[in-house]
């Protein structure tokens, strides 16, 4: 798996920080995703999102990776930007959902 840092994709809710990270998987599966992870006040909570896009299945999937709450505008704007980004910008979003 190769993962690129998402710069500028730090974001703040309730007090807690998120980082948004790129990467693209192509030992296990074949695609691109995102992933949130919760990183701060420490100690933070680790993963929470992943956003994974399947070039050879073309499924556009999600995954949770927390049982705790999360402010809904977090994930509001994950799954949003997500949907946006994650998927070749030839595909038509529509297809994506």
């Amino acid at each position: 798996m190769s993962v690129m840092p998402a710069s500028g994709r730090d974001w703040e809710y309730d007090g807690r920080y998120y980082v948004v990270t790129g990467f693209s998987d192509v030992a296990t599966r074949d695609g691109y995703g995102w992933e949130l992870e919760d990183v701060a006040p420490a100690p933070g909570r680790g993963q929470v999102f992943e956003a994974f896009y399947d070039d050879t299945t073309r499924e556009f999937t999600f995954r949770s990776h927390t049982e705790g709450a999360l402010p809904f505008a977090l994930v509001e704007r994950f799954v949003h930007e997500a949907r946006l980004e994650v998927p070749p910008p030839t595909l038509d979003h529509e297809e994506a959902t």
